[in-house]
């Protein structure tokens, strides 16, 4: 395949130069300057930026929109369409089934197991399915903390499975959660560890879901130049989106960034002890990210309580592994606050 090479690609972007080969448009609009210009499709400056935040080289990294366009990438370049297949344990994101059955690609599910009273990855089975040839497995995707229970799984399960799985299938690690995880990020293994790709996102602990800004890493950098090259779109970076993440991730705002990441983690603390006291939950599962998965009797008659309240929760009480159990993101203390107040109120 040969990819298509832009304008932004071949030339830069260099004060004092004249450029006439993207067919922009040469004026500016009041108040949105700059913007009648394509942007670079992967900036060195903010690569570099990337880089000392997650520890890694710059050339280990591809910048995407969110994620989310990361998962369709790496469907697209993995799976064959009506052949192959990927690999999820639900309950857990739901966009990783999304994207294949878009592709059309197959989707073996091995869900979690429920353990002491919090859920676990079934690594046997997994290993188990993923190198059976007649699966056709090319993608396990592990979200770590898992959305929507919040688990953080062991890192040296993780490493087990990617060790198993080697030669079978690549192990596609989403780790949108990982800055309120106490277990961490796994980049530091990337080197050791061929077969990981990691997706990373700002979305979340850099309060940045507006802008759409995310990126995978991986430590085979050939892999890297081959997604930069023939399977992104030419531009895939808004201006206005490049400049809020160097904004986002320069050392003044990253440290207000690690502030509001603590807030969140005491109120996700507070929260839990507080809901504890209701009689009306029955169960809290430990969680690693910025929101709790609760189970009580009523889930979907209080999701709807709340909703008439101006409170919307999300209601995953009719899906079996989740059964009465709705997701509550952690918000400012005067929002958790009310959903307590509604509670002793349903």
């Amino acid at each position: 395949m040969q990819g298509y090479s832009s304008a932004g690609m071949e030339s830069g972007k260099n004060q004092g130069v004249i450029y006439l080969n993207a067919n922009e448009n040469p004026y500016e609009i009041a108040g949105l300057e700059g913007l009648n210009r394509y942007p670079e499709p992967q900036p060195l400056a903010l690569l570099e930026a990337y880089a000392q935040n997650y520890g890694v080289d710059n050339s280990q990294i591809v910048m995407t929109r969110g994620a989310d366009e990361a998962l369709v990438i790496l469907t697209k370049i993995f799976c064959e369409p009506n052949a192959d297949k990927i690999l999820i344990s639900t309950p857990t994101f739901g966009m990783y089934a999304v994207d294949a059955n878009a592709m059309p690609v197959g989707v073996l599910d091995v869900p979690l197991i429920k353990e002491n009273g919090t859920f676990a990855l079934d690594k046997d089975n997994i290993i188990e399915q993923a190198t059976n040839a007649d699966n056709n497995i090319k993608i396990l995707f592990i979200c770590s903390p898992n959305n929507p229970t919040g688990t953080s799984f062991a890192h040296e399960d993780i490493i087990d499975i990617c060790e198993a799985l080697e030669g079978h299938c690549v192990v596609v690690l989403d780790e949108a959660y990982a800055e309120f995880s106490k277990t961490g990020s796994m980049a530091l293994d990337l080197d050791s560890t061929p077969n990981l790709i990691i997706l990373r996102t700002l979305s979340k602990g850099y309060s940045l879901a507006g802008m759409r800004m995310g990126c995978m890493l991986c430590g085979d950098e050939d892999f890297i130049t081959l997604v930069r090259t023939k399977a992104m779109d030419a531009y895939p970076l808004p201006i206005m989106s490049i400049e809020a993440a160097f904004h986002v991730l320069s050392p003044e705002i990253k440290e207000v960034v690690h502030e509001n990441i603590e807030k969140i983690l005491g109120e996700r603390e507070r929260m839990e002890k507080e809901l504890k006291k209701s009689n009306k939950i029955n169960h809290i599962y430990p969680s690693d990210a910025n929101f709790l998965l609760i189970e009580l009797d009523n889930a979907k008659e209080f999701c709807e309580y709340m909703e008439e309240n101006n409170v919307i929760l999300r209601d995953f009480s009719s899906k079996a592994q989740t059964k009465n159990c709705i997701r509550l993101s952690i918000g400012t203390k005067e929002e958790n606050d009310k959903v307590l107040e509604l509670l002793q109120s349903f």
